[in-house]
């Protein structure tokens, strides 16, 4: 990744978020911005602005928790890449959250610079990757419509 990443970093741990910090300062060293809120509903308003490459999202916040927060955040950004990183190790939850369309799904334990930084390049690319196929898809289904009523 060659350009600054701008991140929208939905956590209410003080603690977590500096953590998370530190290793995209050591993971990300073209440079990033981050936006930090606490809240879900500060994060939706945030996303008004737009400009994000990417949200990394705690499930557990002080107005939200499990995946209803994941589909309300989807919901305000369907274009936006969504990493979900919690401290529960959450199988269904997470097999729930990926089926739903988030980018990935990771634990904060055992977490390293270097698997967030990975993780948010593949999470950013494979959204741009989604939305071009899905951009060729409807130019084809509107050329299938065209062909067949040209066909009537």
């Amino acid at each position: 990744m060659s350009h600054t990443v701008n991140i929208l970093l939905v956590e209410d741990n003080p603690g977590d978020a500096r953590l998370l910090e530190e290793y995209l300062v050591e993971g990300l060293p073209d440079g990033f911005r981050i936006t930090h809120c606490s809240r879900l509903k500060e994060a939706i308003a945030s996303l008004a602005s737009g400009g994000f490459d990417i949200a990394l999202l705690d499930l557990s916040l002080p107005d939200s928790k499990g995946l209803p927060t994941y589909l309300d955040l989807r919901g305000s950004a369907a274009e936006l890449p969504i990493v979900i990183l919690t401290g529960f190790e959450d199988e269904r939850l997470a097999s729930k959250a990926m089926q739903s369309g988030a980018q990935d799904y990771l634990s904060k334990h055992g977490l390293c610079a270097r698997h967030l930084a990975r993780t948010i390049r593949y999470a950013i690319e494979r959204k741009h990757w989604e939305e071009t196929v899905r951009v060729r898809e409807e130019r084809i289904n509107r050329i299938e419509k065209m062909e067949a009523i040209g066909r009537l």
